[in-house]
């Protein structure tokens, strides 16, 4: 048995299996990057001028003749003489053999003839951005899994991607467990309860943008096997609620071992969610497995599983909680709060209870403070 600190460091290192898809640029905005991008020509692919003024090739002659003017856009032109320059605009392409660009505010123009006015000295290379500065031909501009926002997309444009490759979101199937359990448009009789960490789990991940279907499984662990393996020709992450615990029927940890998963974690040092079990397999398939009770379910999805599909365990703000229990000595404990306050409830198979909670806080083992982590969980 690990503790959550443990349990969040080595699911840090279990890879999401992502999937990849080919989108138009503009549809990309927000996703990750499933390739690098390479530069496919110098960038700047010229030596441009950073300014508008004029180009010359000798900073030290006392006035310079303006030869012509030079738009962005237009094809290189050259300056003829030591004395002579070129008006350039922002972006245009400097001429062979510009030492500087002088900007246009540093400058006293009659008849043609610039003179300079500025009141530091001119330097050779001044407001040129050169060939190849930023990147030259053939290096990585962006690198792959680098989320994409709009300096990517621009980047992406100037080396022509009209589409590319992202990470799209895991496909992501979910089972209740156990005989107990009925569907939800369906009549429990009166041993029996309806399925609610379904729904709650399936609704926060469509939410969220996944593809998540759901459906049950019995205490059957040939049902169990076939029902995984069918599951997972298209979904790429199983979460199970039930059926992992130490009881007659818990049939999930051996199902997973006889389907190809190594338990990677079976039991966390917390309450709710202590039997709570993490699987993977060699091709990249991951199950998360929860205890049944719907408030372990919650917990355990809500901090583990949440953080990591999205790549991100925050750093939680603490808060001040007052009417804390007694710490547990070999457990931490997550307890539901509202505005401050411990909130009284039923245990974990308390939903009515729980639904006042607006956040969970965490408190260590053994832990005497009352200054804890919180987690929203609205």
């Amino acid at each position: 048995m690990i503790s959550p600190i443990e349990a969040i460091a080595v699911l840090k290192n279990i890879t999401i299996p992502f999937r990849t898809e080919k989108l138009p640029l503009a549809k990309t905005l927000g996703m990750n990057l499933a390739e690098k991008i390479v530069a496919d020509r110098d960038f700047p692919p010229f030596d441009r001028a950073m300014m508008d003024g004029i180009a010359v090739k000798d900073i030290t002659a006392p006035t310079w003749k303006i030869e012509g003017i030079l738009f962005a856009g237009e094809p290189v032109k050259a300056i003829k003489k030591m004395d002579g320059s070129l008006q350039i605009m922002t972006g245009a392409t400097a001429p062979k053999g510009t030492e500087a660009i002088i900007k246009i505010e540093d400058l006293s123009i009659e008849k043609k003839i610039a003179t300079y006015i500025g009141k530091t000295p001119l330097t050779k290379g001044q407001f040129i951005h050169t060939q190849g500065m930023d990147a030259q031909e053939g290096s990585i501009v962006v690198k792959k899994r680098t989320k994409i926002g709009p300096i990517e997309i621009a980047i992406a444009a100037s080396v022509g991607k009209a589409h590319i490759e992202v990470e799209s979101k895991p496909h992501v199937h979910i089972f209740s467990t156990g005989d107990e359990i009925v569907g939800l448009h369906e009549t429990p009789a009166a041993h029996q309860i309806r399925s609610s960490n379904v729904m709650m789990m399936k609704s926060v991940l469509l939410s969220k943008g996944f593809k998540a279907n759901s459906s049950h499984l019995p205490d059957s662990i040939e049902k169990i096997k076939a029902n995984l393996e069918k599951a997972l020709e298209s979904n790429d992450i199983i979460l199970l609620s039930g059926g992992v615990s130490a009881g007659k029927k818990d049939f999930i940890p051996a199902a997973l071992t006889e389907v190809g998963f190594e338990t990677i974690i079976h039991k966390i040092a917390q309450k709710p969610g202590k039997p709570m079990l993490v699987a993977t397999r060699p091709d990249g398939k991951v199950i998360f497995a929860f205890p049944g009770n719907p408030i372990s379910t919650l917990t355990c999805f809500w901090v583990y599983f949440l953080p990591w599909v999205s790549g991100d365990f925050p750093t939680y703000a603490e808060k001040e909680i007052k009417f804390l229990p007694k710490p547990l000595a070999d457990l931490d404990h997550w307890i539901p709060v509202e505005n401050g306050e411990t909130l009284a409830h039923n245990g974990s198979g308390d939903l009515i209870g729980w639904s006042k909670a607006d956040g969970l806080v965490w408190q260590k083992a053994g832990q005497k403070d009352t200054q804890l982590p919180y987690i929203s969980l609205k």
